[in-house]
């Protein structure tokens, strides 16, 4: 059965802007300096100041923070823990400087060696997305973003914050669009996978582990393939976004 969001993108007709270059779309997975950009530090510190989503036992890591279970299907309490990062300076601020000084050049990069070297802008989602997964049976079904109004020319980056040897638990993505082979981003923190979430689905299974699972997600969308003022009709909730040009 199709989802709300699959009917309305049915409805809508053709997406904005143009595709992004195959060779940009492919799976990748990049690396960055944990010490210069801490997220599980600050993360593990906006959470010791939110006892409502949860609270910390023994040694004080993500692995071992004990989330209220409705933390990963709970629409209220997902919107709570949005509210607690929003708020968070310290961790929106090593955010952006991530996504500005690792991520926006590498992207430019990769534009330029496919002979896109026009300079040009790129939307990134502020603020991204923290999903606190708590031991038990709850699961996230496969789906893919243009359901919930993202375009083609966004790209997905999801990180892990926590020790996937622990939790064993993580998102599975396909390869490509409706090829159904689902396989695990089997990635620690210190890595980012980049794939194209908006038509490749992807889905997270119960974490069946005794430790909770903590990772971060946010889109970035490209000048010149993305449209800023586009927002599919019928979907009330978008994802705020800054923009940054590659030369600044």
């Amino acid at each position: 059965m199709a989802s709300k969001g699959e009917r309305l993108l049915l409805g809508a007709g053709q997406m904005p802007a143009r595709p992004l270059p195959p060779e940009l779309r492919r799976q990748e997975v990049l690396r960055f300096e944990t010490a210069r950009f801490d997220l599980r530090r600050a993360v593990a510190e906006m959470l010791r100041a939110a006892p409502d989503l949860g609270h910390f036992d023994d040694d004080g890591s993500l692995e071992r923070f004990a989330g209220r279970s409705e933390l990963f299907r709970s629409f209220p309490a997902r919107q709570n823990l949005h509210r607690r990062v929003a708020a968070s300076d310290e961790l929106l601020g090593i955010y952006e400087d991530l996504v500005r000084q690792e991520l926006v050049p590498w992207l430019q990069q990769r534009l330029n060696a496919l002979g896109d070297a026009d300079p040009r802008s790129f939307f990134y989602q502020y603020p991204p997305t923290l999903r606190i997964q708590p031991p038990s049976g709850e699961f996230k079904r496969p789906h893919r973003d243009a359901e919930y109004g993202h375009q083609i020319g966004e790209l997905n980056f999801w990180m892990p914050l926590t020790d996937y040897s622990l939790t064993q638990t993580s998102l599975w993505v396909e390869s490509s669009p409706d090829a159904g082979d689902f396989q695990a981003l089997a990635i620690d923190y210190g890595e980012i996978a980049m794939f194209h979430g908006t038509l490749c689905q992807h889905k997270v299974p119960a974490n069946t582990s005794p430790y909770t699972r903590v990772s971060m997600d946010f889109r970035i969308g490209v000048g010149g393939y993305f449209d800023p003022s586009w927002q599919l009709p019928g979907i009330k909730k978008v994802h705020l976004r800054r923009e940054v040009r590659a030369d600044q």
